[in-house]
């Protein structure tokens, strides 16, 4: 592409997605959020997303509203907050389910601190929760995501989600790691009913987000690692799940990606057969056990939005730029590459920092390796 004019940020994000050649290395990090930007020298505090991107001259991915709105006539939710702390009751015909969820000030985010399945009565509650949910068109939200498109124009892509498949929402959310597996195995039928029920759910949800979304990436949203659950257990649940929500993206023309933020090497052959196009938040060790070289052993076809960790990023410039040309070179090349911070930048690599590292980035081009 030596002679050819330099691709637009969008369309450069786009190739990388599609494993195409591009111009230059595709840059984009996490920095538009609370718990990195409170901690910024303050003309960077509250500058406009737009500007910020522009500052960095990043080749930019950000979010808008999933066009779906949903009912469920069985169940009642309410929710409370005092103190910090988040309680949310869920009222069904087989009983009340509790949960709570506590604010943590240094990540700007809420934690579950009780989960609302305990037993396996709470399992045959929780059915309800999914079992009559119906979904349609929300006519606000799809207005809302055709202005975030033209907000964002050429200067990169803009995604929406489906939510979690049931064995990662119940893992995180519902359950906990450890309950979750007692309960599968001294329960494994009401385990499996309740798992049946959330899928069934988001089968409904994707056939109108993937219908209706004015946006041509669709994520679900996993967060998946092997420090949460084995191999095995991602192709028997996950696995399947996954398949059938990508069929539905794609089906609707739309392309689907996966938020996996954790250990993922072990299960990047069974990732590289499902009807996904991207990893977005592959990670580097030491936070995560997967690299660029990995990627092309293991996932080839699968192109990855990440590349790095926060460890990384807490080194001086000249030790990322050395660690990001080293990465490339044992990948061969940045096929299927967006760089990123993977998760959240962390505060300490500030605005000025990154910049030097992302004109470091800009020098990087297709034709210095063999890809």
């Amino acid at each position: 592409m030596a002679d050819s004019p330099e691709l637009t940020p969008k369309e450069r994000f786009e190739r990388a997605l599609r494993c195409e050649e591009v111009d230059r290395l595709p840059f984009w990090v996490k920095v538009f959020g609370a718990s990195y930007r409170m901690l910024q020298e303050p003309k960077y505090r509250d500058m406009p997303e737009p500007e910020l991107v522009e500052l960095l001259d990043l080749d930019h991915m950000t979010g808008g509203p999933a066009p779906v709105r949903g009912r469920n006539e069985g169940v009642t939710i309410k929710a409370e907050r005092t103190n910090g702390e988040r309680v949310t009751l869920i009222e069904t015909p087989d009983g009340t389910l509790r949960s709570v969820s506590s604010f943590d000030e240094s990540s700007k985010s809420w934690h579950p601190t009780e989960f609302p399945i305990k037993t396996v009565d709470d399992l045959r509650a929780m059915r309800h929760r999914y079992a009559k949910t119906t979904y349609e068109l929300n006519p606000e939200a799809l207005e809302k995501g055709k202005e975030r498109l033209k907000e964002i124009g050429d200067r990169g892509v803009v995604t929406t989600g489906i939510g979690i498949s049931p064995l990662m929402e119940i893992i995180q959310l519902l359950v906990g790691p450890e309950n979750t597996y007692y309960l599968m195995t001294d329960h494994p039928e009401e385990m499996d009913e309740l798992i049946q029920e959330m899928h069934q759910d988001r089968l409904r949800f994707a056939r109108v987000a993937a219908e209706h979304s004015p946006f041509d990436y669709i994520f679900s949203t996993e967060n998946t690692s092997t420090t949460l659950l084995s191999p095995s257990m991602f192709e028997q649940y996950c696995w399947k799940h996954l398949k059938d929500y990508g069929d539905i993206i794609t089906g609707h023309g739309k392309t689907h990606v996966l938020h996996q933020c954790g250990k993922l090497k072990a299960l990047l052959p069974k990732v590289e057969e499902l009807p996904a196009s991207a990893i977005e938040a592959y990670t580097s060790p030491p936070v995560g056990d997967t690299t660029l070289a990995d990627r092309v052993a293991l996932c080839p076809s699968t192109a990855i939005v990440g590349g790095t960790s926060a460890t990384l990023w807490m080194a001086p410039v000249e030790s990322i730029c050395e660690s990001i040309q080293q990465s490339l070179e044992e990948a061969g090349g940045m096929r299927g590459v967006v760089l990123t911070s993977a998760g959240v930048m962390p505060p300490v690599a500030s605005i000025p920092k990154i910049a030097k590292v992302r004109e470091f980035a800009k020098g990087i081009r297709w034709s210095d390796f063999r890809n």
